[in-house]
């Protein structure tokens, strides 16, 4: 196992770990398939077994990790096919419809902030630099979904921004420079104030990253997942 980040502060010493497991899932750092021992994450962490077994008690209920019949201890679930293409499904018609109402309300200001953004990611292309791509990427859509101004959407947008940042990490640096592109043209069609296109250009690149992760997958399951 790759090395973990650190602890930080939470209510209990099992949330700090259950944060710690959580993040280097998501980020990439720990595999799909990889097997989370309890001696080593406690090790690597400076704890006992009990924080940890409670986080990854968590991290099954929340879908990161899983039991595997005949098999000791837990595994970082690998996401299917299905899983990634019904997630995408739904962030797709939310953030078209986010799109289509930003482009009605998105002041100057927010528009600077894209603009900026657009440059930052062509630096972090440019340095292949994953984590900050991940980041940029982030600050975009959530520029976009808090100019849509609509409380609803965003939170239901909230329960799978954990989950798109899981399944993007994995093809973010190949991704960049055509998602990026995409967000110039999201950009665009803001600025321009017109709904119907930010809307398109929208879908259109929320379901080109589903069939880049897609592909990638298949690449993946064609060579195995770790043990």
């Amino acid at each position: 196992m790759r090395t973990l980040g650190l602890l930080k502060a939470a209510q209990t010493l099992g949330e700090r770990v259950y944060e710690v497991l959580e993040e280097s899932i998501v980020d990439g750092v720990i595999a799909p398939g990889s097997h989370l021992r309890e001696d080593e994450v406690a090790k690597q962490l400076g704890v006992s077994r009990n924080p940890v077994r409670e986080a990854i008690q968590r991290l099954v209920h929340d879908g990161f990790v899983e039991h595997r019949p005949g098999k000791k201890g837990a595994f970082v679930h690998a996401p299917s096919d299905k899983e990634v293409q019904e997630v995408f499904h739904a962030r797709s018609l939310l953030e078209s419809d986010c799109a289509r109402l930003a482009a009605e309300n998105i002041s100057d200001v927010d528009l600077a902030r894209l603009q900026e953004l657009l440059g930052h990611g062509d630096a972090a292309i440019a340095a292949q630099d994953a984590k900050h791509l991940l980041e940029l990427n982030d600050r975009f859509h959530n520029i976009v979904v808090e100019a849509a101004d609509n409380s609803v959407i965003a939170r239901m947008l909230g329960v799978l921004q954990r989950r798109i940042r899981w399944y993007f990490y994995q093809v973010v640096v190949t991704r960049a420079a055509g998602s990026w592109d995409q967000h110039r043209q999201i950009y665009e069609a803001l600025r321009d104030h017109d709904g119907d296109r930010a809307a398109v250009c929208m879908m259109a690149h929320v379901m080109q990253t589903a069939a880049t992760i897609r592909d990638h997958q298949d690449t993946v399951d064609g060579a195995g997942l770790p043990n």
